[in-house]
């Protein structure tokens, strides 16, 4: 029974309906008054019946005011209707039963009560009407009405009739008036909430898809690792009387360059790219993919780059190519007839300036206002990710970026790096030179690796720098072997790995071997901050040149390799 006599609990609903009875009591009070005002301007009527009759009203509309206000939807709305239909009732009884002008109004309460609480409260206040209208054609068919207190005038039925005519008008406005905002307000709520499933299913793809890639290129770094291994080893048994196998071996390094800017590409696919901030020529970097954006862009564009030397900063190198890469990818989208791609690099006073710009159909302010915002695109099939993630990459490397752009005109992004020195030039010497001339180092590594082909080929490199290498399957194997022994000169793991990943082979090292030099690899995840503070902790990304882990090695063991000695070697 409840259920029939109380409106929806739907908060929407609730938030309506209070609209509807504040609506619905103002206009009350508006009639009435009016009404009042009427009733005096007939001599016939009773100014005291008049005082009390609608004094009564104002309270009541005071009453039912605080209840809306302390959102009792419920009892405001039955008290309006009850009495109401109590005004109704009496006049009905005292003033000429049936005959009576303001019997039709009864149909108004059912109108009030239903638009508040509902179809099924309308039916029980109708039920309720229809046993008083029998109740008094039985007691006016058996003369048992008492006299009306004073004639019911034609001024007073014209006045009754369209004061109730006035109030149905209004309320029938006011009702459908909220029914169709509360309808509005559901359309959007309702496109809001697809559009936010939209993207959670967006963002679940993309996870989807990052970890798919991320096992992938896990597996290809590791691959790389090997090739560019063996490259190096393969250099120092080179002929001088045969040149072209030199050149193969460049071949072999550049193909195996660009398979690993494809791995980190797919790295970029619904993750944060891996990568150690180092000083870096920008423009050495933008001339890397010289080569590879014609291919990037298609045909249709023509490519046109200028570089500035000595542009240093400090950033991750795959973060700069993903932002070169990702712009230069948003606007071929945007030159779908062909056009020109520009990428320069400036230097100012303090700063390094990458300048990229196409000749596209750029973008009106509206859309120039959200583009860094995830998920925001204006293609039909895009994902919103490639200039949000330009934005992080920037600001990673303590960047700024700016875009100028409209309809028509194309667009130009311009990207400012605050200024580093330059390293101190570094002499450019194989490995097998290095290794050959270098003085025996010596110390015993312990090489934790899972990947069979990786593992032999890091041994072999470390082996060449002069270490002792033991290597192990999984970081239970290895920290087994380190609780037993004393002789440790570094540790160089894997981070994934079965049974123990690096990770917490390295938190178990630092109870068991505390201080103990770590080198941690990887190709598609960081190592938890944490590990990183410690002053003998490195990371590597994979796959790593034999010189870079030699270096490591020798940096974390105090025995680098001396710039001195190596360019009097070389």
């Amino acid at each position: 029974m409840k259920s029939w006599l109380s409106p929806p609990s739907l908060e929407i609903e609730k938030e309506r309906q209070i609209s509807l009875l504040r609506r619905l009591l103002k206009t009350m009070f508006g009639i009435a008054l009016l009404a009042q005002v009427l009733s005096f301007l007939d001599e016939t009527n009773d100014w005291r019946i008049n005082l009390g009759f609608y004094g009564a009203i104002y309270v009541w509309l005071g009453v039912a005011w605080m209840l809306v206000r302390r959102r009792k939807v419920a009892t405001a709305a039955w008290s309006m209707g009850f009495f109401y239909w109590l005004i109704i009732a009496v006049v009905t009884l005292l003033f000429g039963g049936m005959q009576g002008q303001n019997a039709s109004v009864f149909a108004v309460t059912v109108l009030l009560v239903g638009s508040i609480i509902g179809g099924r409260a309308a039916l029980v206040m109708a039920m309720l009407s229809f046993g008083w209208g029998g109740v008094i054609v039985y007691l006016e068919s058996n003369g048992l009405l008492p006299q009306p207190l004073t004639p019911y005038s034609p001024f007073n039925a014209w006045a009754a009739v369209n004061t109730t005519v006035l109030f149905t008008s209004i309320l029938l406005h006011e009702t459908l008036s909220s029914l169709k905002r509360m309808h509005d307000r559901a359309e959007k709520t309702a496109r809001e909430r697809d559009e936010a499933l939209r993207r959670s299913i967006q963002g679940q793809k993309m996870e989807l898809v990052g970890n798919l890639t991320s096992g992938i290129a896990h597996d290809f770094n590791n691959l790389l690792s090997v090739v560019t291994s063996a490259s190096s080893s393969l250099r120092g048994s080179l002929s001088i009387a045969h040149p072209e196998d030199e050149q193969a071996l460049d071949d072999l390094d550049e193909a195996a360059s660009r398979a690993i800017l494809i791995t980190r590409q797919l790295l970029s696919l619904g993750r944060s790219m891996v990568g150690e901030a180092e000083t870096l020529d920008l423009s050495d970097v933008l001339m890397s993919l010289k080569k590879m954006l014609p291919r990037l862009l298609g045909p249709a564009i023509h490519v046109e780059v200028q570089a500035a030397p000595e542009a240093w900063v400090h950033a991750p190198r795959v973060g700069l190519e993903q932002i070169i890469l990702n712009l230069a990818v948003n606007a071929r989208d945007a030159m779908p007839s062909g056009g020109t791609f520009r990428a320069d690099v400036k230097l100012t006073d303090g700063s390094v300036t990458l300048l990229v710009s196409d000749t596209g159909v750029g973008m009106s302010d509206a859309d120039k206002q959200r583009i860094f915002e995830p998920f925001f695109s204006t293609k039909s099939n895009g994902t919103g990710l490639g200039l949000s993630t330009v934005k992080q990459q920037v600001e990673n490397a303590s960047g700024t970026i700016e875009v100028d752009t409209a309809p028509s005109r194309g667009a130009t992004f311009r990207i400012t790096f605050p200024r580093t020195e330059s390293p101190e030039a570094e002499a450019r010497a194989s490995l097998s030179q290095v290794v050959s001339r270098r003085p025996r180092t010596s110390g015993r590594v312990v090489l934790v690796e899972d990947e069979p082909l990786v593992r032999r080929a890091t041994g072999r490199v470390l082996r060449s720098g002069g270490y002792e290498v033991l290597a192990f399957a999984d970081g239970e194997e290895a920290l087994a072997w380190c609780k037993a022994s004393q002789e440790i000169s570094c540790v160089v793991t894997d981070l994934v790995m079965p049974r123990m990943d690096g990770e917490t082979l390295a938190r178990h090292l630092e109870s068991v071997r505390p201080g103990v030099p770590l080198i941690m690899m990887s190709g598609n995840r960081e190592p938890a901050p944490e590990l990183m503070q410690r002053s003998s902790s490195r990371y590597l990304t994979k796959p790593v040149s034999a010189r870079h882990l030699l270096d490591a090695v020798g940096e974390l063991t105090n025995q680098p390799l001396p710039s001195s000695e190596l360019a009097r070697e070389i």
